[in-house]
Formats: structure tokens, sequence, C-alpha cells
């Protein structure tokens, strides 16, 4: 074992590692109302929610930060104590189509 974990810093890395499980789960909810929401706007309008694709993005961009951070393949923290990740999806607007 490493001096990085040992005494307080140690049971910091634990204290966070056991908070960020907690968010962990708590986003799982918000990927669920993501999930719904985007089924519900494919069969209405026939085609996913631009704006909920991208912060799907991004959501799943954090939940791959927070179980990196879990699971200690990294030290840096997520969001709050990091940037929100952003999504680097590209997504157009539907160009208006012309009448013939």
């Amino acid at each position: 074992m490493t001096d990085q974990y040992e005494g307080k810093e140690g049971w910091m890395r634990v204290l966070f590692v056991a908070l960020f499980w907690i968010v962990f789960y708590l986003t799982q909810l918000v990927v669920a109302a993501v999930v719904i929401a985007q089924c519900v706007f494919t069969l209405l309008t026939g085609g996913p929610n631009l704006h909920l694709t991208k912060f799907g993005d991004s959501l799943s961009r954090y939940v791959h930060e927070i179980l990196r951070y879990i699971t200690f393949n990294t030290d840096q923290r997520p969001f709050p104590f990091a940037d929100f990740p952003k999504s680097d999806l590209v997504i157009e607007a539907a160009s208006p189509s012309s009448e013939s």
C-alpha cells in the first residue's frame, strides 16, 4: 500500500467514495427519467428530443467519471469538484423542408 491513502487522506478518500457511490445511485433515477422522456418523445414526435440527447451524453460522461473515481481508477473527483462534463455531440437543426 502506498503512503497516498494512509491516515487522514485514506479516510477522506473512503468518505468521498461513499458519497459519490450515493450520487451514482441517484443519477440512475435521472437516467431512468431521461430514458422514459426520450421514449415518449420518440412515440409522439417520431424522434428523440435533441436537448435531452445532449444532456444524456453529458450525464453518461458524469456517471463514467463517478465510476472511475469510486473504483480508484482516478484520483480526480467528479462534479462538483470539477466541471460537469460537456457533451461533444453536434446537433444540427433540422432544415425546413422545401415543398415542390
